[in-house]
């Protein structure tokens, strides 16, 4: 009887682990569609509206008008380009977004889009998106950009000429999202994100040439409450902040060069980063005005391990006050406003010290303040065109995800969850029967 069991459990073990290995969660669906672009359907908005979940809409080498919705209706689908490069949607400084999404868990990756007077790749109020191997050039307001939404993922893209931020995720809490592997140069900001944060990384990119890098921020009045908090920053390599006239449609310009700007966010953690030559700051931690007065402190910020050098004013700095103690610690830095600012707002004791008023005069001031001290910029259609950039592995043609690392979805909401459930099930009981047979 044992004997039986024992092979029993082992039979349902292997058949689990079988049938994952040829079916995987997330893996495209065996009635998945490729609609090509313009053969089966003559522009992408007709594939669009033909679509169902699981289906890949595949746009073959040209230029596109832009102004594409994918409405709510219409989830889990893919937009590709067959060639990065290649597959170009062109606003002509006339059309407000290249595509904007307003269906969760839909993927656009491997194209390019420029000239919008809005944004390029916009998902708004979604759960679950990702945006892969785009390219993005001269834009008016944002080039990747996703608001109010959440499980996400941006990487190995490229934004240049972005007159409000390269790459924007905000508005979310938690957000679970990730940006790596991200290239921002020649825009207001590289990275803003107001009111974000819960399980948010941007890590592991190239910030350069913008006039700010990176710049988390908390204002009232938007969708999601403020503050914006607890966001992880690392691996990231900011070059040249506020050093090259950019365009400038954002209300956040005006703190220009500085690497990374912590504008009245609380709790993120500032790792491993390297930052160089920026106009003004290295890294600067300030509070945010608001209209009314009030203001959101730059609360509980742990900023350690960080490469700074060359910075016009100070490597690092504190403005503004704090009622919960940011730290420093274990940076390579050379000069910091306040002086000394690792003894007196130390990681592993109490801070005797909570601001620079040098800094918080350059810093801890409203926006309106903060633009008038902005020069004459440069309009964002003058920007330089980038340079080609890597394409997609893998086949294009091919329906699913194509990337190396696992993404943060496969599928369409509850399938692959539903999947692993079921399998853990079937595998924690073989294994009980196991351990049962053995004693």
């Amino acid at each position: 009887m044992r004997s039986r069991t024992l092979r029993g459990a082992l039979t349902l073990a292997i058949l689990v682990a079988l049938a994952f290995a040829m079916d995987p969660p997330g893996a495209p669906a065996a009635d998945a569609t490729v609609i090509r672009v313009p053969q089966d359907a003559a522009t992408l908005q007709q594939a669009i509206e033909r679509a169902n979940p699981g289906d890949l809409i595949l746009l073959d080498r040209g230029t596109y008008p832009g102004g594409i919705v994918v409405p709510e209706d219409r989830p889990g689908i893919t937009i590709r380009g067959i060639d990065r490069n290649a597959v170009v949607l062109d606003g002509r400084n006339v059309l407000g977004n290249a595509i904007e999404i307003e269906a969760d868990h839909v993927t656009v990756e491997n194209l390019s889009a420029h000239d919008f007077t809005n944004n390029a790749f916009y998902w708004d109020g979604v759960d679950g998106f990702a945006g892969r191997y785009l390219t993005v050039w001269n834009v008016n307001l944002y080039g990747i950009y996703a608001i109010q939404s959440r499980d996400g993922l941006f990487e190995d893209s490229y934004v240049s000429g972005a007159a409000d931020a390269a790459f924007y995720i905000g508005e979310c809490n938690p957000c679970d999202s990730i940006l790596r592997r991200l290239t921002a140069r020649y825009s207001a900001v590289g990275y803003s994100g107001t009111n974000a944060g819960g399980n948010l990384e941007v890590r592991d990119s190239l910030w350069e040439f913008n006039g700010s890098g990176i710049m988390p921020n908390s204002y009232d009045g938007q969708a999601a409450p403020a503050p914006q908090t607890d966001t992880l920053f690392t691996g990231n390599t900011i070059r040249g902040s506020g050093t090259v006239p950019v365009p400038a449609n954002s209300p956040l310009a005006g703190y220009v060069g500085i690497g990374i700007a912590i504008n009245g966010g609380a709790d993120n953690r500032i790792e491993g980063n390297t930052i160089a030559d920026s106009d003004r700051y290295g890294i600067a931690l300030f509070p945010s005005l608001q209209q009314d007065g009030s203001r959101w402190l730059a609360n509980g910020n742990r900023v350690t391990g960080n490469t700074i050098s060359g910075s016009g004013t100070a490597d690092l700095a504190m403005a503004g006050g704090m009622e919960t103690p940011s730290c420093f610690e274990g940076n390579t830095f050379g000069s910091s406003l306040p002086p000394d600012i690792e003894t007196v707002m130390p990681c592993d004791g109490n801070a005797t010290a909570d601001t620079d008023r040098q800094a918080e005069a350059d810093l801890a001031i409203p926006i309106p303040e903060a633009l008038e001290r902005l020069g004459e910029r440069p309009a964002y259609s003058e920007m330089p065109v980038p340079d080609a950039q890597p394409t997609m592995p893998g086949d294009p043609a091919r329906p699913g995800i194509v990337t190396v690392e696992a993404p943060l979805f496969a599928a369409p909401p509850g399938v692959p969850l539903l999947l692993a459930a079921v399998a853990a099930i079937f595998v924690v009981v073989g294994l009980f029967l196991v351990w049962r047979v053995r004693r």
